[in-house]
């Protein structure tokens, strides 16, 4: 699980992560592709954003199509403590218990490089590395960022196409 409004992280199991004051992205499984008994990623990963808002964090957003869930701390008025609670009672509900697989990890983590690549290349030279790390990938934008900048805001349109887990 991971906590976009305080800026510390416990990794989202399951994904790669936009973290810190920035955006936090998590991907809960593969695509759309079947999983066992026929539920896909996707109505897994709604059933969690849907668990999560009844038990008390009603900004918690719905999963992109392939399963991802992308959230913006600030924006969405998460609290670390009511999310972190949320996700015990929530958490068996995401795809694979919440953990990639190996294979799946390994194309995160690439994704994640060639976005980190991107935005460096379009002017976020600080932009810090991702990391595997708990059945997932964290990515943390650089602290202080100001996503209202044009040279952001052209990094991000830039890059966009790489977001791990899909574009919101």
């Amino acid at each position: 699980m991971a906590s976009g409004a305080s800026g510390s992280h416990r990794q989202w199991a399951g994904g790669a992560a936009l973290t810190g004051t920035a955006l936090l992205l998590v991907a809960c499984g593969g695509g759309g592709s079947p999983a066992l008994g026929g539920t896909t990623a996707y109505q897994k990963a709604l059933a969690y954003s849907q668990c999560m808002r009844a038990h008390g964090v009603p900004g918690f957003p719905d999963p992109q199509p392939n399963g991802a869930i992308l959230i913006n701390g600030q924006k969405d008025h998460l609290n670390g403590a009511q999310v972190n609670a949320a996700d015990k009672a929530c958490h068996h509900l995401l795809p694979n218990g919440g953990r990639m697989t190996a294979a799946q990890q390994k194309q995160a983590l690439d994704r994640a490089l060639k976005f980190v690549g991107c935005m460096r290349s379009h002017g976020i030279a600080d932009m810090p590395d991702p990391s595997a790390q708990g059945g997932g990938v964290a990515l943390q934008l650089p602290s202080g960022i100001n996503f209202h900048s044009p040279v952001f805001k052209s990094a991000q349109q830039a890059c966009r196409k790489l977001i791990p887990g899909g574009a919101p």
